[in-house]
C-alpha cells in the first residue's frame, strides 16, 4: 500500500460517473475501480457487498498498486503498459490469486491525449460479460469530456469566488477545502443558480453538479442550498437609478 492522490482532479471528476455506473450496475455482481497513470487506485465503487468483500481479498482497494512490473499481467496494468483498452479473463492473469476475477479496463487521458489513469471493471469469472468493455470504455469517454469541459471552465475568470480581498474579512469554514470546481459551483449556487443552470454555465451535467454539490455540502458543513447560500451572508441587493 502507498499514499495516492484520492482527491484530485481525476477522482472528483470521475466519482459521479462512477456512482451512476455502481447505480447501473446494482446486482450484476461488479466493481468499479479508478486507478492512476502508475496503477495505483485511487476510487472504488460497489453497491454489493460481496464484490467489496472479493476486491478486498485480492487487495484490489484504494492504494494498492496494479502496474504490471508489480502484479504482472491484468487489465488495469496491461491498459497502462498499452495505453489501450484490455480485458483479462481468469487465467489470464499472471497472478493465480487473480485467476478467480475478469476485468475490463480502459485508459483515460487528458485533453493533451497524455494517459492521467485507467477506468476497470472487475467481476467473477462466473459473472463477465463481454459488455463490459465497451460500458467501461462510455464511462471513460464520460470521463474524458468532464476534464475537458472543467479544463475549457474553470480558467474563464468571470466568476467572483469567495476567496479574494472582497471577502477576506468573512471566511468561510471549510472553503479552502473546496477544490477549485467545487468553490466555483458553490459560488453560482450562492448566487441562486439551478443545478441545470450551473451546468449550463460550466459545460457540465447537472447530475456532476449534484454530485459536486453533496462533496460541497459535506466539506462546510451545510445539509441544504439554503444553508450555502446563507454562508455568503446578505443576499445581493442592485441599486435602481433614480428618476430625475
Amino acid at each position: 500500500m502507498t499514499d495516492v492522490d484520492e482527491d484530485g482532479p481525476l477522482a472528483w471528476t470521475a466519482a459521479p460517473v462512477m456512482a451512476r455506473l455502481a447505480e447501473d450496475l446494482e446486482g450484476m455482481g461488479i466493481g468499479i475501480l479508478l486507478a492512476d497513470s502508475r496503477g495505483h487506485v485511487i476510487g472504488r465503487r460497489s453497491s454489493e457487498r460481496h464484490v467489496l468483500r472479493l476486491l478486498d481479498k485480492i487487495e484490489l482497494a484504494p492504494g494498492s498498486l496494479y502496474g504490471e512490473d508489480h502484479i504482472g499481467t491484468n487489465a488495469i496494468g496491461t491498459a497502462v503498459f498499452q495505453a489501450r483498452p484490455s480485458v483479462v479473463a481468469g487465467p489470464e492473469h499472471f497472478a493465480d490469486s487473480l485467476g478467480q476475477i475478469a476485468c475490463a479496463a480502459s485508459p483515460v487521458t487528458d485533453a493533451d491525449g497524455q494517459l492521467i489513469g485507467v477506468l476497470d471493471l472487475t467481476c467473477a469469472v462466473r459473472d463477465f460479460n463481454p459488455l463490459m468493455l465497451p460500458l467501461v470504455k462510455h464511462a471513460v469517454a464520460e470521463i474524458t469530456a468532464e476534464l475537458a469541459a472543467g479544463r475549457l471552465a474553470i480558467p474563464q475568470g468571470s466568476l467572483a469566488l469567495r476567496t479574494g480581498p472582497q471577502d477576506a474579512t468573512l471566511p468561510i469554514p471549510g472553503w479552502a477545502d473546496l477544490t477549485d470546481t467545487q468553490r466555483t459551483v458553490a459560488d453560482l449556487v450562492m448566487d441562486g443558480l439551478t443545478n441545470r443552470g450551473v451546468g449550463a454555465r460550466l459545460f457540465l451535467s447537472p447530475h456532476t453538479i449534484d454530485f459536486h454539490l453533496r462533496q460541497i455540502y459535506r466539506k462546510l458543513g451545510v445539509r441544504s442550498r439554503v444553508e450555502l447560500a446563507r454562508l455568503a451572508g446578505p443576499p445581493r441587493t442592485k441599486v435602481l437609478p433614480q428618476p430625475g
